[in-house]
């Protein structure tokens, strides 16, 4: 008997996901957290260069860089290579189904491709030894150790962070003769970046058209769309992966795209600070531990955001309907008298710090040419018959004057 593997997968059974869009209606999620909040992310810096844990709540990615010399491409004769590598074998549930497994993969290996070797992020041309002979071919290995949702942010925070973290070898080339230095005879060298990319997630429901950041593979799977965009420091985009049957219109993703981009440029820059905080653990010296064991164990190593930041709980910022808190113990027709102030009072509050928003639906449209020749016309004759009237009005307007004398103009 054939028996289908997605039904042990979380999020799968069509009462679970009726479950969850319920919940997501009311503007709930099961581990306590609000739609606009995320879970904490945690670093780990093993003893080798280009070795990063991460840890997103139970998501937890490994990943390790490494580098060797090769031939160029004739295309680009001056230009590294950037190889990405996805594994997923440490999915249990989704080994059952070879189908699943590879689906999850592609789409995965797709989007790290897009957010890495599309938006050409890391200079290739500093990484060209000799045109058209040898050049440095760096290849990024991640392997997924638990998943509980959102790889897409997982493992672009891996991949970015091990790539900063990552040192190459220095190397000469010089009378036909290659020689590379060990890190005794030479400091290796970091890599180049023109940019620093990083991915968040939303998911959004047809029972809701509230977005959800950060999701778990429970609400990850019994989501009707799911929307990943990638932004920079610059808070430049990146890449948009938008797909599912949930209709969302033009303010939604622009609204998800400006607070993406504000949890981009933190992200980057917590990923800096525990770089700095890596280095000065290795000038002390000491006993280093690799990515794998620090992940699996408690100890000091794991660099967490919420600290490191200074924040208590990471969160996107919230609109102002989020904001808006109704009381329970007020009546309905109290709540009809404050409805119409609110409205007043709040407006389009969301969308008044952004520049790239369209014009809000309520406001008024541009009118085509034949309306605007007609409302002119229209206008035109309105004015004309007001003007006849009046002239006709002051004609026989009697005169209340005493006597005719009165009446005549004086000169």
């Amino acid at each position: 008997m054939f028996m289908n593997s997605n039904l042990f997968e979380p999020g799968k059974s069509k009462p679970e996901r009726n479950f969850v869009q319920l919940a997501a209606k009311q503007s709930q999620r099961f581990d306590g957290r609000r739609p606009n909040e995320c879970r904490d992310v945690e670093l780990t810096f093993g003893a080798d260069w280009g070795t990063v844990a991460v840890s997103l709540g139970a998501t937890k990615v490994l990943t390790h860089v490494t580098c060797d010399l090769g031939a160029p491409t004739t295309s680009r004769p001056n230009e590294g290579k950037l190889q990405l590598n996805v594994n997923l074998g440490g999915v249990a549930f989704l080994d059952e189904l070879q189908t699943t497994h590879d689906q999850r993969s592609l789409t995965l290996n797709s989007l790290l491709e897009r957010t890495f070797r599309s938006s050409r992020c890391v200079d290739l041309e500093s990484l060209c030894v000799a045109a058209e002979q040898h050049v440095w071919c760096i290849r990024v290995d991640i392997s997924v150790l638990n998943h509980d949702g959102n790889l897409y942010d997982a493992s672009t925070i891996a991949t970015l962070a091990a790539l900063m973290h990552f040192r190459r070898p220095d190397v000469t080339f010089a009378d036909d003769e290659l020689r590379i230095y060990t890190e005794k005879e030479r400091e290796f060298i970091p890599l180049l970046f023109l940019h620093y990319p990083v991915s968040v997630a939303y998911c959004i429901y047809k029972s809701s058209g509230q977005p959800i950041v950060d999701p778990t593979l429970l609400e990850e799977n019994a989501a009707d769309s799911v929307i990943v965009l990638s932004f920079n420091s610059y808070q430049e985009l990146c890449t948009l992966n938008a797909g599912g049957t949930a209709p969302t219109n033009v303010r939604t993703i622009m609204q998800c795209a400006r607070n993406a981009a504000t949890r981009a440029k933190s992200l980057v820059d917590y990923i800096r600070k525990a770089l700095s905080l890596d280095e000065e653990r290795r000038q002390q010296g000491g006993r280093r531990f690799q990515g794998l064991v620090a992940l699996i164990g408690e100890n000091q190593h794991k660099l967490s955001f919420n600290q490191l930041m200074g924040q208590q709980r990471q969160e996107v910022p919230a609109t102002a309907s989020e904001k808006m808190e109704v009381d329970v113990s007020i009546t309905k027709p109290e709540i009809e008298e404050i409805q119409p102030e609110a409205k007043q009072e709040t407006g389009d509050a969301p969308m008044d710090s952004s520049s790239w928003l369209p014009q809000d639906e309520d406001s008024q449209e541009l009118p085509t040419p034949s309306e605007a020749s007609a409302s002119k016309g229209a206008k035109g004759k309105q004015n004309r018959s007001k003007s006849k009237a009046n002239k006709k009005q002051l004609a026989k307007k009697p005169n209340h004057s005493d006597s005719e004398e009165e009446a005549k103009p004086v000169i």
